[in-house]
């Protein structure tokens, strides 16, 4: 179904619980959905493996303005692999990882790229498992990137 519908601009599809299978499903269908300005996938536990086969399908998409993975099991190593993802993503406003399991080393990479973004504005990643080097990185991308208007940290360790 979404192979005919190159035109489609927004693509919600929280709380389903696909899983790392459904998404890898999804991949080959989200490659041709080049207009796709908004994803939403919250609450789909699509774990690192599933958000690889996301990222990779997505890397040539360009007019990606909101992406939001609350709730999908992510971790470090998922999320380094989908922040090369983001480098291309000139257009990106919204960045939204929250109740992950992200620590410092993939909020850090993650994070890099965000510093480059010239549209961002917003970014999500509450509830993970951020410390005070993952601090760092947020103080450096805030440094970097001006446009930043929004950033939610609530629930996380930053001081350990």
């Amino acid at each position: 179904m979404l192979y005919i519908k190159v035109a489609l601009v927004n693509l919600g599809m929280s709380n389903n619980m696909i899983g790392t299978g459904g998404a890898r499903e999804l991949a080959p269908c989200l490659e041709g959905l080049t207009k796709l300005r908004k994803l939403s996938m919250e609450s789909n536990l699509i774990g690192n493996t599933g958000l690889n086969a996301i990222a990779g399908a997505l890397m040539k998409n360009t007019s990606l303005r909101e992406i939001y993975l609350y709730n999908n099991e992510l971790t470090c190593d998922g999320v380094i692999e989908f922040a090369e993802c983001l480098k291309n993503k000139k257009s990106l406003v919204s960045l939204g990882v929250e109740y992950n399991h992200i620590r410092s080393r993939g909020i850090c990479a993650l994070l890099e790229p965000c510093k480059h973004l010239p549209k961002l504005e917003r970014v999500f990643l509450n509830q993970n498992k951020l410390d005070s080097q993952s601090g760092e990185a947020i103080r450096d991308m805030l440094i970097e990137n001006k446009c930043i208007r929004e950033l939610r940290l609530s629930n996380n360790p930053l001081g350990d």
